[in-house]
């Protein structure tokens, strides 16, 4: 059985192992193939910038003569021809001049030549410097409603100067296949290289991950049996401390309560008498005998407490240790019938092992008795529910309350909740004590599912 939960640890672990190398195999791949294509983008418009400007200078601009401005045949027809010439290889999808005030001077789309539009800022910035621009193109733009056929495509603007030396501004598309074919291709090359990598350091890694998945196997049986001991230990203690008590003080508490019956008979047998005390007054028996009858009640009820809490430990592993929500019912009537009014509303439990089941019933009794002692007559709520991680005892009383902090701890006797905290820490489990005045007080255990 040790094994199989050994394999089990193991194999959660390097199913996560698997995972989490799963999870950053995609991101690795997804963030690589985003780099690739920024650089590809990036070197294909560098490209084209250069190619545009070049088209600009050595293509458009020695054909812009004042003849292409004032519509002569002859002068749009030889740009046109050394344009078309230029168009042919089937790269570039148009071309078009703008002048300086927005109107394009030509195109080599005729329906285009004398429209006006406005020219955007970076566009004016390109115009006046004489530099280029390039970007993959935007074809919502009205200046492209009938350009809006060729998909995507880079766009360059490059600022040039006309045989006059007026400044034109030459806009070109180029067609985007050979970007993404540059894409495919750097893509198909450096991203499996990077998740081969990836993929050989995750295989490389599973040994160590295995070695490290027995070791917490291992740590975690041996935390596991150090509570159990833990828990054993603390259970076969109490039943020392028990078999003490009752070995030791019960039995003197009880001979002298035998000692005090007997000296009660026989002061009854000098009723009406009486006795000189230290001033040489005279005391009457009826009165040592009252004094007695009151001591002798309470080494009785004293016998009667530390006879039941004697008796704890036995009706814990009796009781609770096979059915705590039976015991826990148990002691939630013992305090019904001291006066305090319980509304106990107990689920069904998960599979629990024994110290957690004697923790639930020795944490509701310790918080019942508190509740009917600290706050007598108040009505308590008791409720037990499965959890998420586990299950959560809680007992609340609407008494009077108290300042955290201020309640009589050990030092002062008052040991109960104290002894049953580090009891319960030693399973994984929390104890925790809420109060205000005026606002009650509710006692709160959370223990962890066995594993």
């Amino acid at each position: 059985m040790r094994g199989w939960r050994d394999l089990s640890v193991v194999a959660r672990a390097l199913l996560r192992h698997a995972v989490v190398s799963l999870l950053a195999l995609a991101g690795i791949g997804v963030v690589a193939g985003a780099i690739c294509i920024h650089l590809v983008q990036d070197a294909a418009l560098r490209q084209a910038s250069r190619d545009g400007d070049g088209i600009a200078r050595r293509v458009v601009a020695p054909f812009l003569t004042d003849g292409v401005y004032e519509g002569e045949i002859d002068s749009q027809v030889a740009l046109d021809r050394r344009v078309r010439a230029r168009l042919v290889d089937g790269t570039i999808q148009r071309i078009k001049v703008w002048s300086a005030d927005g109107v394009i001077v030509y195109s080599d789309d005729p329906r285009e030549i004398g429209l006006r539009y406005p020219l955007a800022p970076d566009d004016r910035a390109v115009l006046a410097s004489g530099g280029t621009d390039a970007d993959v193109s935007d074809l919502t733009k009205s200046e492209n409603r009938l350009d809006r056929g060729f998909g995507e495509s880079l766009e360059v603007y490059a600022g040039v100067r006309d045989t006059r030396g007026r400044p034109v501004l030459v806009e070109t598309y180029f067609t985007a296949t050979r970007l993404h074919a540059d894409e495919s291709a750097l893509l198909f090359r450096i991203v499996p290289v990077i998740l081969g990598a990836v993929v050989l350091v995750g295989l490389m890694l599973v040994p160590l991950a295995f070695g490290l998945a027995r070791r917490i196997a291992r740590h975690e049986r041996e935390r596991h049996a150090m509570v159990r001991l833990a828990a054993e230990a603390s259970t076969v203690e109490r039943r020392r401390v028990a078999g003490e008590l009752h070995d030791g003080v019960i039995q003197d508490l009880a001979g002298v309560g035998y000692a005090l019956t007997a000296l009660d008979g026989q002061l009854a047998g000098l009723e009406g008498t009486s006795a000189p005390d230290a001033g040489g007054c005279r005391t009457g028996t009826g009165d040592v005998r009252g004094v007695l009858q009151r001591v002798q009640h309470l080494v009785h009820e004293d016998v009667l407490a530390l006879r039941e809490l004697t008796s704890v430990p036995y009706a814990d592993a009796a009781v609770g240790a096979t059915d705590p929500v039976r015991a826990l019912h148990v002691a939630a009537e013992e305090i019904r019938r001291s006066g305090t009014p319980v509304e106990a509303d107990l689920g069904a439990l998960p599979a629990l092992s024994g110290p957690h089941r004697e923790a639930l019933v020795r944490a509701g009794r310790e918080a019942l008795r508190n509740a009917a002692t600290h706050a007598p007559g108040a009505p308590v709520r008791m409720t037990l529910a499965p959890h998420r991680r586990g299950v959560v005892l809680s007992v609340t009383d609407s008494g009077p309350g108290y300042r955290i902090g201020s309640a009589p701890g050990p030092l002062e006797g008052c040991m109960g909740l104290a002894l049953l905290s580090d009891t319960v820490e030693t399973i994984g489990g929390r104890l925790t004590v809420m109060s205000a005045p005026g606002r009650g007080t509710t006692v709160r255990l959370l223990l962890p599912l066995p594993q």
